[in-house]
């Protein structure tokens, strides 16, 4: 593997992306980097073996904030996001996914907010969802209150992974992107995180989130994968952080559907009485008195 590589100072906030294909979006994408009013930004961008022309696109580029680093083949999510980080040299750390776009402001907000909250590891913000042609059908609007924020990580993640800003060093020292999730290795950090210092949300819309028809189609094995890791994660939710009386029913709630998720997906390809075993625990161990969504319904609308 080789990289273009910008041998200047260290910049005061690095970039990861991962590209895959991205070739529809990865313009928009790195052009909103470039259209940033905060400069001192380099960009880590992780090729990783696309067969389309997304190379041909960061080749374009010859802004030398951007580091191009490509691989043959596709290395996997979670190993070209920990690549991306052992490479990053700013003091804190942003993420953009090669299909999604940052707002002219949002680098500047974000490190302007790490700059004045020392006691804060990571800063996420609102987004609003765009669909492949870039038009907003829907917004995301997390908690800004502090205490609300962290509860929600029993049972859900608040932190679109395109709005987060995190201290690099503090990362370093949880072990960045847990190398053992597939799937929710952002979800991984932020948990990490959330244990050694706070985290905080901007009410401005930072970033636009792509949602594209063709994630939704998920085979059983993907399926259980994620029912898994979101099983595993929630547990260490449970196990170390402070949640208050309702983010605990709801985290118990959230075990639950993963639990029985898990166990649908169980039944149908690997072990039929293991998998309805899981769906029967993940009913009768289900708080009733939660099953409807108020909480989430307030703070996400109905998505969960």
């Amino acid at each position: 593997m080789t990289s273009q590589t910008n041998h200047a100072s260290s910049p005061r906030v690095s970039v990861l992306m991962t590209i895959y294909n991205a070739e529809p979006y990865l313009r928009a994408a790195i052009d909103s980097l470039i259209a940033q009013t905060f400069s001192d930004w380099e960009l880590i961008a992780v090729e990783n073996g696309s067969t389309d022309k997304s190379m041909l696109i960061l080749k374009s580029y010859s802004d030398p904030r951007i580091r191009i680093f490509p691989f043959e083949a596709n290395i996997g999510r979670t190993p070209a996001l920990r690549f991306a980080f052992d490479q990053a040299r700013g003091d804190y750390i942003a993420v953009l996914d090669a299909d999604d776009v940052s707002s002219q402001n949002r680098l500047a907000q974000q490190a302007a907010f790490l700059d004045q909250h020392n006691d804060v590891a990571l800063v996420g913000s609102w987004a609003q969802h765009i669909d492949k042609h870039g038009k907003v059908f829907d917004v995301f609007e997390p908690p800004t209150n502090q205490k609300e924020l962290q509860n929600c990580l029993g049972w859900t993640n608040p932190i679109i992974h395109s709005s987060a800003m995190y201290r690099r060093q503090l990362a370093h020292e949880v072990g960045g992107y847990p190398e053992n999730i597939v799937w929710a290795q952002d979800l991984g950090l932020i948990l990490a995180l959330a244990q050694r210092a706070k985290i905080a949300m901007i009410a401005n819309y930072l970033c636009q989130v792509r949602v594209l028809s063709a994630g939704m189609t998920r085979s059983i094995k993907y399926r259980a994968l994620v029912a898994n890791e979101a099983l595993l994660l929630f547990r260490q939710a449970a196990d170390s952080l402070q949640l208050n009386a309702q983010a605990r029913r709801l985290n118990r709630r959230a075990m639950a559907i993963a639990e029985i998720k898990l166990g649908i997906a169980t039944l149908r390809s690997d072990s039929f009485w293991a998998g309805l075993k899981m769906v029967w625990h993940g009913f009768v161990t289900a708080p009733s008195a939660v099953w409807g969504n108020g909480p989430v319904r307030r703070f996400f609308g109905a998505k969960f």
